[in-house]
Parts: structure tokens; C-alpha cells; sequence
């Protein structure tokens, strides 16, 4: 089964309304009504035009609901993008938690568990690397897996 693939605005409105922290059906309804009242102060970006990505949706056909449900991936991420991605899923804000090196993004502190929800999100155009580190080199034990590793994200085909 292939996973839904969402435009940037859909998919950020996405991961805008997960971090209200509410449930997924309780995300879903209030989106469905245009009733933005109980989401909007939760939110990590309240100011997003939450009418306007949902036409946008609308008009181009992605299934907001059922990535909301199931999970997605971006047909297609620029760098902000994925900068704003980083922010919402993760807290990550560069030059604070990692930097910037033209179309890189180096040195971001994530788990085992984030790293693959990243990849699966972001995959079909960004690759997500171990960066080498002294840790990595002496090798972890199987209790360090919730542990964050330093990581590199990249174009697969600058």
C-alpha cells in the first residue's frame, strides 16, 4: 500500500494541527467543521491559514484525513520546508539545534525512532545520514536506542 503524498502547504497544516496535541479524530472533526476554535491556541503556528490549506487540498486532491490517520510522506520539500518540519515534528530550530550548509542540514540531535519517522516523511528526496561521531565509533549498547545520534540531512540528487 503506498503512502499518501502530500503537497508542502497540506503537509504542514498537518503537522501544524499535531502539535496541538489533541486527537487525531479531534483534529479531523474540527478541520471538517472549519472550526478552528479549540485547535488555534494549541498550535505551534496559530497565524497559518488553516481555510486556505484546506482549499488547497481540496483543489488538488490530497487526502489531508486519511494522512492525518495513516501517516504521509511530502511529494515535495525545499529546504524551509523541511526546516519547518524539523520545527513542528521535532522542536528543531536551525542555529539553535543544528545548522545550515547550503541545501544541508548537519548536526541534528534525533532518536532511532525519530530518524525513521523522518526518512518515511521526507524520503522520496531527502536523505537522512548517521553523522560519524567518537560515540558511534566505539559503539552503542542495545539500552542506548532511545538515545539521540547526531544526523545529516541531504538532497539525494543535488
Amino acid at each position: 500500500m503506498s503512502r499518501t503524498q502530500l503537497s508542502i502547504p497540506v503537509g504542514l497544516l498537518v503537522e501544524n494541527v499535531l502539535t496541538s496535541g489533541e486527537s487525531k479524530e479531534v483534529i479531523i472533526e474540527c478541520l471538517q467543521r472549519r472550526d478552528y476554535s479549540r485547535l488555534l491556541p494549541l498550535v505551534k503556528e496559530s497565524a497559518m491559514d488553516f481555510d486556505e490549506r484546506l482549499q488547497t487540498a481540496a483543489d488538488i486532491g490530497d487526502d489531508w484525513e486519511k494522512a492525518i490517520r495513516q501517516g504521509y510522506e511530502f511529494k515535495f520539500l525545499h529546504i524551509n520546508g523541511l526546516k519547518r518540519l524539523l520545527d513542528f515534528r521535532f522542536d528543531r530550530k536551525v542555529d539553535r539545534d543544528y545548522v545550515q550548509d547550503e541545501l544541508s542540514l548537519k548536526h541534528i540531535q534525533l532518536t532511532a525512532e525519530e530518524i525513521e519517522l523522518l526518512q518515511s516523511l521526507i524520503g522520496r528526496q531527502w536523505i537522512v545520514q548517521a553523522e560519524e561521531t567518537e560515540a558511534a565509533e566505539e559503539g552503542r549498547t542495545e539500552d542506548e536506542s532511545s538515545s539521540h545520534f547526531p544526523v545529516c540531512i541531504q538532497l539525494k540528487f543535488p
